[in-house]
């Protein structure tokens, strides 16, 4: 029979990322049996968790600091939306917002984190601002390593269930 500690580390192996309540949600842990074992491996050093205000991110240890931003981003719909859409080519603010179906509002947010971050960079085309992804093969490769937990599973946080609706 598979421990505890097992069960979480072979979770977060498969699945980088992964936020504190999905993992409540796979193994049926409650909420301190979850923070006590995860305390426990952080400590071990066989995971890293990354803590913001609104979410707890678990990634196996090792992950590159690049990579982990990467997939961070991309369990976000929206995020991942624009991602995949500038994986082939440049895109134009206005091309972005169609193919993600948001407002321009949350696209310019978005934007502007993701530049923030180094992954997208912008520029000045024929007068009109222009994205593109700074590394796509660096960003594919990514993609292809983690393809089943990021494109596979159906609801990987809660604003993935609210986008579903």
């Amino acid at each position: 029979m598979e421990t505890r500690v097992e069960t979480i580390l072979e979770l977060v192996n498969k699945n980088p990322g992964i936020s504190f309540s999905e993992i409540m949600r796979e193994t049926g842990f409650k909420n301190g049996v979850l923070s006590h074992h995860l305390s426990k491996i952080e400590e071990s050093g066989k995971i890293l968790i990354q803590r913001s205000p609104r979410v707890a991110r678990v990634y196996p240890c090792g992950i590159e600091e690049q990579e982990a931003q990467i997939i961070k981003n991309l369990r976000n719909p929206t995020m991942k939306k624009i991602i995949v859409s500038l994986l082939d080519k440049e895109l134009t603010f206005k091309e972005i917002t169609k193919k993600a179906g948001k407002s321009q509002g949350t696209i310019s947010v978005y934007l502007k984190e993701l530049t923030e971050q180094g992954i997208i960079d912008r520029k000045l085309h024929e007068s009109e601002l222009v994205f593109e992804l700074v590394n796509p093969v660096y960003v594919r490769e990514i993609i292809a390593k983690h393809q089943t937990s990021l494109f596979e599973r159906t609801a990987d946080n809660i604003s993935d269930i609210f986008s579903s609706i």
